[in-house]
């Protein structure tokens, strides 16, 4: 700077940002989910969830025996899929003899 010339000093001026009053639905959301109608198919993680066993048992026992749809990394059961297994899967309980 030249001696002449007087110093000028940048002023900032801090402006508050407001929050919005909800947060941006998610792309995957239920309310989506509901306009579209009921699934037809779940990821592994949902279907063990589901059948109430862990995801490390459901691909140890359980998906070597369904039909499944892959497109590319993505894993589809079908929920019909998973019913139908359960119903072959099912044993009857031997009678007991009096």
């Amino acid at each position: 700077m030249a001696p002449g010339e007087a110093a000028q000093q940048l002023q900032l001026e801090a402006v508050s940002i407001e929050r919005p009053e909800k947060p941006p639905q998610r792309r995957n959301s239920s309310a989506t989910s509901a306009k579209l109608g009921p699934r037809l198919a779940l990821s592994p993680d949902e279907a063990a969830g589901v059948l109430g066993v862990s995801r490390d048992y459901l691909d140890e026992h359980v998906l070597g025996e369904l039909r499944i749809v892959r497109r590319g990394r993505r894993i589809l059961i079908a929920l019909a899929e998973l019913e139908r297994w359960l119903d072959r899967a099912a044993t009857r309980p031997a009678l007991q003899r009096p």
